[in-house]
């Protein structure tokens, strides 16, 4: 033993001398810590309690090996207890939460359950494929890049491109302009008093809330859901934004080095593409000075739908 001269080290008394246990001792392995038999000295229970004891104290430190990586981890903990130095916004707000003090609430305590008890509510189970994305998804993208995921959805009967995929956002939003060109009425709105709140702070107060039917996806890997859209006038470059309320529902997977999004169907894994140039029109769209041309259109022409199979002529 290197520490045996060590004057921290509390050498123990030697063990009782019971003549039944001695006997059933194995006389082939020798502690010299207690200077008798039963056990070798790298199996002491007693003098590892004593090292880790001292070594915790710091007085075994020209014993305790320390190379780089010991101190490169030690710096990362030290970092990661650091305070933050301030708070960077995101978008938030949105009627997932509700308005009145009892929804606002109850939306707090269903977390705060689930970290007490380790589970939330079950939701039905079913077989669902892996979602995976691959290096073929990536050849249609030029890289390096840093663009936005921007899709096409179909949002009440109209084909509607330039949406953002923001994972960021905690509502579902639809831009003045686009509501307009969809052909829906001020009077559908439904009032709504949460204000968004966006980087830095600022407040915009939206116009109202519809429920808008959207399909994502193309047949038959797609998904049809009634989403809440919050309808927000002011000048953007997107006609809507799909934020995390909408993603959930659809148990999406977004992969920004893909520019897509994918999700499960009864049919298999679904897909939603991003637009790259779309993408980058918007961005600089938004740079420009010009804010007439920062709402895009979208599609006014209704898509019908046309039947999967031959029709056949049936008198009556």
């Amino acid at each position: 033993m290197q520490i045996k001269d060590d004057p921290s080290l509390k050498w123990p008394e030697k063990m009782k001398r019971d003549l039944n246990k001695r006997n059933k001792r194995n006389k082939n392995k020798y502690c010299r810590f207690h200077r008798d038999h039963g056990h070798d000295t790298d199996e002491c229970y007693d003098l590892k309690q004593q090292i880790e004891n001292l070594i915790r104290q710091g007085k075994l430190r020209h014993f305790v090996r320390s190379d780089h990586k010991d101190e490169k981890l030690k710096g990362k903990m030290e970092e990661s207890s650091r305070p933050p130095l301030g708070e960077i916004r995101i978008i938030i707000g949105g009627t997932s939460t509700g308005q009145s003090s009892k929804s606002k609430k109850t939306y707090l305590k269903v977390v705060q359950n689930v970290q007490l008890f380790g589970r939330s509510p079950r939701t039905r189970s079913m077989d669902e494929p892996a979602t995976s994305f691959t290096n073929e998804d990536a050849e249609r993208i030029h890289h390096p890049h840093d663009d936005a995921i921007v899709i096409t959805l179909f949002i009440a009967n109209y084909t509607t491109r330039r949406v953002l995929v923001n994972n960021g956002s905690s509502a579902d939003i639809l831009y003045y302009p686009a509501f307009q060109q969809m052909r829906l009425m001020r009077d559908q709105l439904h009032p709504v008093c949460s204000p968004l709140i966006g980087f830095g702070g600022m407040k915009v107060q939206p116009v109202g809330t519809i429920t808008l039917p959207v399909v994502v996806g193309s047949y038959p890997q797609q998904i049809t859901r009634e989403v809440n859209f919050l309808v927000v006038d002011c000048s953007s470059s997107y006609n809507a934004i799909i934020g995390r309320p909408t993603l959930n529902s659809w148990k999406a997977i977004t992969s920004a080095y893909h520019l897509s999004v994918k999700f499960p169907t009864e049919y298999g894994i679904g897909q939603a593409q991003g637009d790259q140039l779309a993408a980058r029109e918007c961005y600089l769209a938004m740079m420009a000075l010009d804010e007439q041309v920062q709402t895009m259109s979208i599609e006014e022409r209704r898509v019908v739908p046309e039947p999967t199979k031959v029709l056949e002529n049936v008198l009556l």
